[in-house]
């Protein structure tokens, strides 16, 4: 299996670190990017895509978040994806479980899924193993 490349868009350090963590440990063939905002990773996702470097082929994407939050990522990534040479999968890991949320979430064609806080190890194998096609 060739390398896999995580995107991690969330304010939470805690979160970021304990997902990491359990990628790590399931894969060591992960390449893991991690942003506290969604402006910084829509901002990385294009610097990735104009100088021709791989982009991540999942992003797990929190929505409440300070300055460009889930909501506003999804929006400017519509944008940003015409210019994308491949697909990404993009799953929404959030602490809200509002229904209008998850309504507001069907709303994105870009969105693959949604998982409610705390994601699991399942969770994240499940994920990794529809998107690379292989077993962790």
């Amino acid at each position: 299996m060739k390398k896999g490349n995580i995107l991690l868009v969330d304010d939470d350090e805690i979160y970021l670190y304990l997902v990491k963590k359990i990628l790590s440990k399931i894969s060591e063939r992960i390449a893991i990017s991690s942003f506290t905002d969604g402006e910084q990773a829509i901002n990385f996702i294009t610097n990735q895509t104009e100088v021709h470097q791989e982009v991540p082929e999942v992003i797990l994407l929190d929505v409440n978040m300070p300055f460009l939050d889930g909501w506003g990522f999804l929006l400017e990534f519509e944008k940003l994806k015409p210019k994308l040479e491949k697909s990404i999968r993009i799953y929404l890991v959030t602490s809200s479980a509002l229904p209008s949320d998850k309504q507001k979430a069907k709303e994105f064609q870009e969105l693959t899924g949604y998982f409610v806080k705390p994601i699991t190890e399942d969770n994240l194998k499940n994920i990794l193993t529809e998107v690379y096609e292989t077993n962790f």
